[in-house]
Parts: structure tokens; sequence; C-alpha cells
């Protein structure tokens, strides 16, 4: 169940964070998502982004039920690192993280990102059907 970017009814969603720039994650991941499952997607088309579309996905943030993060090869952006510490240190029995695909270079480090994530109680999740799975576990 889609929570649209007109939505401001946030309470018990699942937000959706983490990598977006060209990133196809969410479309994966979404079909796997049992169909009582609300959502808020982030990621909007090139230019689309705002000031309003920055503060719904902050309302998002503050009142979803679970926080799925997960980090792809196509950006590797320095303000999901940002949102994924703030939930960790605010809320980390909460959220959900995965590290997908070639990470490259970066691969280590989001290694131990990963690594300390587990240790501070987050989920932390080797890929979508993984994250789909616990997403989903925490709706049952």
């Amino acid at each position: 169940m889609k929570i649209n970017h007109n939505s401001e009814i946030f309470i018990d969603a699942t937000f959706l964070g983490g990598t977006c720039a060209t990133s196809t994650w969410r479309s994966q991941l979404i079909p796997m998502l049992d169909t009582t499952v609300p959502y808020f997607d982030p990621q909007l088309g090139p230019g689309e982004w705002n000031d309003e579309a920055a503060a719904l996905e902050d309302a998002c943030k503050d009142e979803a039920k679970v926080m799925v993060f997960v980090i792809s090869p196509e950006g590797l952006g320095t303000y999901s690192g940002w949102e994924i510490h703030e939930t960790a240190v605010t809320a980390p029995e909460r959220m959900i993280f995965a590290a997908i695909g070639d990470l490259g270079d970066q691969a280590k480090g989001v290694g131990k990102i990963a690594k300390g994530l587990r240790a501070m109680g987050a989920t932390v999740c080797e890929s979508l059907e993984e994250v789909a799975a616990a997403v989903n576990a925490r709706y049952n």
C-alpha cells in the first residue's frame, strides 16, 4: 500500500530510504512486500525533488514503524549516511539495513558500517529478499 507524496499519514509506514539516484532497488523490493505493508518511497524523478518533498520525507521518518536503508552502487551519497547514523543512534530497533551490488572500493567501509549497525541493534540483511522478509515479519 503505497503512501504517496501528497499524504501526511505516515504512522506505521515503512520508510524506503537509502540510495536514490538511478537506483532501481525499490522497484525490485516493493513487489516482495505484503500488500498490507504501507510504505513511503521518497525517490522522485529528475528535477522533482523540492522543499515540500523533503518535508514529507522528514515527516515520514519521524512516524515510520520501519526504516529501511539500502545502499547500492548507483549512489553512495553522504546524506543517506547521515540518515543511517541518525536512525542507528535514536531508533536502531526500527532499522533494516542492506548493502547490495558491487560497491567496489566502498565495500570494506560499508561492511564495517553494517557490523556496527548490527551491534547497535539494527537488522542487517544481505539481500533485498531478506529485507522484504524482515519488513513483512514486522507487520505480521
